[in-house]
């Protein structure tokens, strides 16, 4: 029975991105129908990237399971990855720290895409500087971030919707588009439900509903995900985030601004 399953589910996947026209490894392929985490994400990375057309260079920092590199692979653009560690099929990769200097020249990408990897850095700052010299003048930055999220032992950060924008900024990037995950929340059971039904509609149809649920995805992630005043409602979830896309711009002395906060004015001493 278990393995009658696992191959139904593996033929529903297969199903599915044959439709889209993706050629996906297997061990890569749930991403691509699992909400929460996997096909949401992937359909507000295709929404902030409009306005980067393939082929354009990526620079993708932590393979993250192969959900970006796959994806943005498959929709034809010329995609490196870099990781601190060996990723089975996925190539190029580059083994480094994107805290240290990268192997690349000044300017080398049109985007560089880092999901859920600065909460893991120690030297974050650092990280941002490297990828600021081999951004292009006119690339573009995307981030995605947990909010508020301790429970990994790898989290050396914990974020806010501030903290993110602040670090953003002081590196020498100016945020163009800013969304939060969930777009409101995430039913429980809701990937059960989804695999039962597209399961039934296949046998029906010969096609999944992952189609249908994409399009349900992309409305209310990327539209809700938009709607600040609905924030209180996302905190009540471990998914808890956002997505931020940046361009370069002048960088911040953040030495100047925690001067101006903290140290006393020498005009105003003279005065008192």
């Amino acid at each position: 029975m278990l393995s009658s399953l696992k191959t139904l589910y593996a033929n529903m996947k297969v199903n599915y991105l044959g439709v889209l026209g993706y050629d996906v490894p297997s061990r890569y392929q749930s991403s691509f129908v699992h909400w929460g985490g996997g096909a949401d994400v992937q359909i507000i990375y295709e929404e902030l990237m409009q306005s980067i057309p393939p082929p354009a260079k990526v620079l993708i920092v932590g393979v993250m399971g192969g959900r970006d590199y796959f994806l943005l692979k498959n929709l034809g653009y010329a995609v490196t990855a870099i990781d601190i560690g060996e990723q089975p099929d996925i190539s190029p990769i580059v083994i480094s720290n994107i805290e240290d200097r990268l192997p690349f020249p000044d300017g080398s990408f049109d985007l560089v895409l880092i999901g859920e990897v600065l909460e893991h850095l120690k030297r974050d700052a650092d990280a941002l500087d490297n990828i600021s010299r081999i951004l292009k003048q006119d690339g573009v930055l995307i981030v995605s971030v947990p909010f508020y999220n301790d429970w990994e032992d790898g989290h050396m950060r914990i974020h806010s919707p501030i903290s993110i924008i602040r670090l953003l900024g002081m590196a020498g990037f100016q945020v163009k588009d800013y969304l939060e995950r969930p777009g409101i929340a995430w039913p429980i059971g809701v990937n059960a439900a989804q695999h039962v039904l597209s399961a039934i509609w296949l046998r029906l149809t010969g096609n999944t509903l992952y189609p249908a649920m994409r399009s349900i995805i992309r409305f209310f992630e990327w539209r809700c995900g938009h709607f600040l005043w609905l924030r209180p409602i996302r905190k009540t979830s471990v998914h808890f985030g956002a997505y931020v896309m940046c361009i370069k711009n002048v960088q911040l002395d953040h030495i100047a601004v925690n001067r101006q906060l903290y140290t006393l004015d020498k005009n105003l001493c003279a005065q008192s």
